[in-house]
């Protein structure tokens, strides 16, 4: 059983595979390379057979809207093409879950110009993500300094949980998308 999980929420990818409940690789790249012409690469670079893999986990957020969706959009064509579950994350979720589980804490992520997060008690979520201009009072914490692990918390985070309609899987969005006609 080999599990893939993803997270492209920023300039940088978080790749793990795990096998039977292992992690036997994590990947980390801060890059200014497209998503988009990275990951392909980086499978075979990493020599991964996507036909070995019998699970997908990948981040919703938070983050940046391009990486994310690029990176939802390849897990969920894998999945598909592979007829294999996918799991979805939040990764302000996975690092409660993982590193924060008896603090009443608020976890953030800097996107662009606005500090996105949520209050979690106890490892669970008591408000949905959402966009603050300021950080609000309370003890915070950036996620930032965890990202190259995300997808590894992400997986250990969620590994209990259902797999998830991949036509339902969308990043979250804290703004509504811009669409031009």
């Amino acid at each position: 059983m080999l599990i893939l999980s993803l997270d492209t929420s920023s300039s940088s990818i978080s790749l793990s595979l795990f096998e039977n409940n292992r992690v036997v690789l994590n990947f980390y790249k801060k890059t200014s390379e497209k998503t988009l012409r990275l990951l392909p690469s980086l499978f075979s670079y990493l020599d991964i057979n996507p036909k070995s893999i019998t699970t997908f986990y990948v981040s919703i957020g938070v983050g940046y809207a391009t990486p994310l969706r690029i990176g939802i959009n390849f897990i969920k064509a894998m999945a598909m093409s592979l007829e294999k579950p996918i799991y979805t994350f939040v990764n302000l979720d996975a690092v409660a879950k993982t590193m924060f589980k008896d603090q009443e804490i608020f976890l953030y992520r800097k996107v662009s110009d606005a500090y996105v997060g949520a209050f979690y008690k106890n490892a669970e979520a008591i408000s949905s993500p959402k966009e603050y201009k300021e950080l609000p009072e309370a003890d915070a914490k950036d996620i930032e300094e965890h990202e190259h692990m995300f997808s590894y918390l992400g997986y250990e985070a969620f590994k209990n949980s259902n797999p998830v309609d991949l036509f339902l899987v969308e990043p979250i969005y804290t703004r509504p998308p811009t669409r031009v006609f």
